[in-house]
């Protein structure tokens, strides 16, 4: 018992001298709870995330636990716990977003090659894949010629020069063709 309550001393010793600014004590008090950051380590797993990344977060988490811990209201053990459950959990949440769900489902280049994939050439391009939706793909089919090559210009697919050079206009006309692209977008998006 007396070993227990010498415990509990140390320990709110320690998380006062961290909120005094020692940095000393919060090594101590972290070494304290390294356990409980490896069974959080080892229970949530992140692509992304390495050993040392897993341990600065749970470092700064205790960091932050000691500052904002009150005491008496529970042990400081089962406060930091959550805590650090919490942050591992709204990371997993951040990795399995929807808009995210991409880039858990790519593959390096050199293992697209290694199957048979050929990557992307950014010349490959062509203009009935730029349209992203519908009401895009309706757009474009109300734009005239110059207007379509504006778009392709201002999406840096065809350089500005090989237009003006290929259609012998000036550059004026193709500012102007860019403007009425701008105005018919805004009305048909907006």
């Amino acid at each position: 018992m007396q070993k227990f309550t010498d415990n509990l001393a140390e320990e709110a010793t320690l998380i006062n001298q961290v909120k005094n600014g020692k940095e000393d004590a919060l090594k101590k008090l972290y070494i304290r709870y390294h356990p409980l950051v490896n069974s959080i380590i080892n229970k949530y797993y992140l692509r992304c995330y390495d050993k040392q990344d897993w341990e600065q977060d749970a470092l700064f988490i205790c960091y932050q636990s000691a500052i904002s811990y009150v005491d008496g209201k529970g042990k400081f053990a089962s406060y930091y716990k959550t805590r650090l459950t919490n942050h591992a959990k709204t990371l997993v949440r951040y990795e399995n977003a929807y808009r995210r769900r991409a880039l858990t489902q790519s593959i390096s280049i050199e293992k697209a090659v290694a199957s048979g994939l050929r990557p992307l050439q950014v010349n490959q391009v062509s203009p009935s894949e730029v349209p992203l939706n519908d009401q895009l793909a309706e757009i474009i089919d109300h734009l005239s010629d110059l207007e379509g090559l504006a778009l392709l210009v201002v999406l840096g697919i065809v350089p500005q020069e090989e237009v003006l050079a290929n259609l012998k206009i000036e550059k004026k006309s193709l500012i102007r063709a860019k403007s009425r692209l701008a105005q018919k977008m805004r009305y048909h998006l907006l």
